[in-house]
């Protein structure tokens, strides 16, 4: 690396993607946690005493606030990270008098009971440091610093750290919450694309380890941004094929109250195995498919299927009757669809985990546009190989 390029990688760093509404955020919320904290460490410390003790939250709000998912800034590193080394602090500050030599054993000791615990927090150095350089009257609190106001100020900002970074739009705080939701919607798990796409979580923790080093972000985290990555990839390689590319747009569909004999009459006319019923603004309300079909025929009695198909299509006679008459009567609902103006690589969940084989394709407004069915997808897949690169 060249002495230029050096000195611009040290004073000109990349620039992060977060946007400027989102750092605003956090400077509120930071505001908001560090205030509650000063005004209930008033009551128990004089104004010379207050800012040794709430320093150290000031240093928590930085990583609670601007980077509530980062593993260091999870409850337990925040809470655990704090008393723990304010016990380490309070200790060597009544073992040893000398204040160079207690200050950096109780620095030392704070960072290996963090790390034994598991709970690495960085501002709990200075909750350690404090007790030690912060004057006689912190020093002659002994334990009871542990409780007021060390615990009292981790309660105070960790509770409002879980308010704010709940409520502020696009965040959650623990970085476990949002998996926990993925899981209970039965949507696919925040951990697991990475698997799909062959890397897993256990050659993620497998690659931690070999580093051997502390790396400030989770196995979800990284499983999360290597399945992003990977989508992107394979979108930039195929192209942006749109689902409104590929969807057969000359599309038959039927009204609820059509009668089942001219559903059957359309699908052997225009050799189709699925009919869309819409309603009179044209939205999807169903679909009928062969199968349909079959599910009023496939009880058994003693005619052939043929023949009983035969029977079910021919319209009764009279004004009454024991069978499904009509689209509305036979048609699956509520149906699965897809916008036009989604990506084609969104079809592979639908058509592989729901079992779907026609799916119809809406506008923006929720209109029946066009269908598509596996079909159209492998000729585009066949077609964007054989292109020329």
């Amino acid at each position: 690396m060249s002495q230029r390029d050096f000195l611009k990688v040290l004073f000109f760093p990349p620039k992060d993607s977060v946007s400027l509404g989102e750092k605003a955020l956090s400077g509120l919320a930071a505001l908001g946690g560090i205030g509650l904290v000063m005004l209930a460490s008033s009551f128990f410390l004089e104004g010379k005493d207050l800012p040794w003790v709430v320093a150290s939250m000031g240093a928590s709000a930085v990583l609670l606030f601007a980077v509530p998912l980062g593993p260091l800034s999870q409850p337990w590193p925040f809470a655990g990270g704090h008393l723990v080394s304010g016990l380490a602090g309070v200790t060597v500050a009544g073992l040893v008098q000398e204040p160079v030599l207690a200050a950096a054993l109780a620095v030392s000791l704070a960072v290996f009971l963090m790390y034994l615990t598991g709970c690495l927090h960085p501002p709990g150095g200075a909750t350690a440091l404090t007790v030690v350089v912060g004057g006689d009257a912190i020093r002659s609190m002994g334990y009871e610093y542990l409780l007021t106001p060390v615990l009292l100020n981790v309660v105070i900002m960790l509770g409002w750290a879980l308010l704010i970074n709940n409520l502020l739009p696009n965040r959650y705080y623990p970085n476990t919450l949002q998996r926990l939701k993925e899981t209970a919607a039965s949507r696919v798990e925040a951990d697991e694309p990475g698997v799909r796409l062959g890397i897993g979580k256990e050659d993620l923790e497998f690659a931690l380890r070999e580093m051997n080093e502390y790396v400030d972000v989770s196995c979800e985290d990284l499983s999360r941004i290597y399945s992003l990555a990977a989508i992107h990839a394979k979108q930039r390689r195929m192209g942006e094929l749109l689902c409104g590319d590929i969807m057969t747009r000359e599309v038959i569909s039927a009204g609820y109250g059509d009668k089942v004999e001219d559903l059957w009459k359309l699908m052997g006319q225009h050799k189709i195995h699925g009919i869309p019923v819409v309603d009179s603004r044209c939205h999807v309300i169903g679909i009928v498919t062969i199968a349909d079909f079959l599910n009023q025929v496939k009880i058994e009695d003693g005619r052939p299927l043929a023949a009983r198909l035969r029977a079910f299509l021919k319209p009764s006679s009279g004004n009454s009757t024991d069978k499904p008459e009509y689209a509305g009567h036979v048609m699956t609902a509520p149906v699965v669809t897809i916008r036009e103006d989604q990506h084609i690589l969104d079809l592979f969940p639908v058509f592989s985990e729901k079992g779907v084989r026609h799916l119809p394709v809406v506008d923006a407004s929720s209109c029946l546009v066009g269908m598509l069915t596996p079909a159209n997808l492998l000729a585009a897949l066949q077609a964007e190989m054989l292109s020329p690169t």
